[in-house]
């Protein structure tokens, strides 16, 4: 699956790429040391759990829910609505996302507030 992201993510990536440079196309660079995706995987999701609970992050009281790796995603795609001050195309993001206007509705604009931004947004027909 190709995904665009911002240009923080690729600056990180490419560092990253600098120090594993023999690495080929399909290996592993987060982190290099599994060839085995699930095991990576397995091992990044318990790290994760490990630094939430010991910073005392691991429970949500706003949701009520509790962290996890996939509220990575969460945020991600909150957080690039709310900092271009709604005026992402959500299409777009869905697409990028692998999801669809539909999820991303039920699952992560739902909780976000109305900004005086995203009111003035939805009232206009684009620039000028």
């Amino acid at each position: 699956m190709f995904a665009s992201t911002m240009s923080g993510a690729v600056n990180a990536y490419e560092r990253m790429r600098k120090r594993y440079a023999d690495a080929g196309g399909d290996d592993n660079i987060f982190p290099p040391l599994y060839t085995n995706r699930a095991t990576a995987a397995r091992i990044f999701k318990r790290q994760f759990n490990l630094l939430l609970d010991r910073n005392g992050l691991k429970h949500d009281p706003m949701t009520n829910f509790n962290r996890s790796v996939y509220s990575l995603r969460h945020t991600a795609i909150c957080m690039r609505i709310i900092l271009r001050h709604g005026q992402v195309n959500i299409f777009n993001l869905a697409k990028n996302a692998g999801t669809n206007v539909n999820q991303i509705e039920r699952f992560y604009t739902c909780h976000l507030p109305l900004s005086r931004d995203m009111v003035k947004n939805l009232q206009s027909f684009g620039e000028g």
